[in-house]
């Protein structure tokens, strides 16, 4: 079943490829011209983005990023960003695009435009089994490590400004300082948890106590790219019909896309030539 944001996002999609904007399709055109589709993306993400130097980049938002660009007839070529500077980077036309499980937030919607959504992600606290943790009340006076300029560092600012919060520009300084036990409560996506309890002693494996959101994810671009958005838009719709932005997601994160991202059925709308 469709959730209201979820309609609202696929009406104003189809709105838009049936009104094709061309006061921008120039730029578009240039991206199509110049033969490679600039992404950016975060390494380092768990199960989203990471790059190997030897095996090349793994995870369910770079397989994203290269069946985008191989769709549109583009070389994908990763941009890589911190957390703080995704949109930055695109606004300053270093990319083309962002994919890094980049969330809608209104925040966000006021300086760039997003796609339809095309994935997700858990955001959560983790922490050991003797910290007990139910909720942002008991976070008073904790210190907790999160990623800067995150959905996540900003739920933890309205709903536990009594905590004590230490932000890092990208999930690698994250982990790291985790690992290092800068601190013992940690915000990120249910990924790096995973990742972490892989890496630490068994004395010291952590735990994940509550959800604080699950978000969806989109494709960021710019709001005068209104071409490529519709390109775009379509492109996921047609991906979440067919499977295959499932069957990626499910390929690095074990389970499938939640229903609200990936429902029974959608209507048909055309990738614009």
């Amino acid at each position: 079943m469709f959730s209201i944001f979820r309609a609202w996002m696929l009406a104003a999609s189809l709105l838009g490829l049936l009104a094709a904007p061309v006061a921008h399709a120039d730029q578009f055109e240039q991206v199509r011209k110049s033969g490679k589709l600039r992404i950016a993306i975060i390494n380092g993400l768990p199960s989203f983005s990471q790059l190997d130097p030897n095996l090349g980049w793994s995870g369910s938002d770079a397989d994203t990023g290269r069946q985008l660009a191989r769709d549109l007839g583009l070389k994908p070529e990763f941009v890589v960003v911190s957390n703080a500077e995704r949109i930055t980077a695109l606004l300053e036309r270093r990319a083309d695009i962002i994919i890094s499980a980049l969330s809608i937030t209104p925040t966000r919607e006021q300086q760039i435009a997003f796609s339809l959504p095309y994935a997700s992600i858990a955001l959560v606290i983790g922490a050991p089994p003797t910290e007990t943790i139910n909720g942002y009340r008991d976070l008073a006076g904790k210190r907790i490590g999160v990623g800067r300029n995150t959905s996540d560092g900003a739920l933890l600012k309205q709903y536990a400004n009594q905590a004590r919060i230490i932000e890092f520009d990208d999930e690698p300084a994250l982990l790291k300082a985790f690992l290092s036990q800068q601190f013992s409560i940690i915000s990120c996506q249910r990924a790096s948890i995973t990742l972490l309890n892989r890496l630490l002693p068994a004395q010291r494996q952590i735990e994940e106590k509550f959800i604080q959101r699950e978000y969806p994810v989109a494709i960021g671009i710019r709001k005068e790219d209104a071409s490529l958005r519709n390109w775009i838009n379509a492109w996921v719709g047609e991906n979440l019909r067919n499977g295959q932005l499932n069957e990626i997601f499910r390929r690095h994160h074990g389970r499938s896309l939640p229903d609200s991202i990936l429902p029974a059925s959608l209507p048909t709308a055309r990738m614009p030539s």
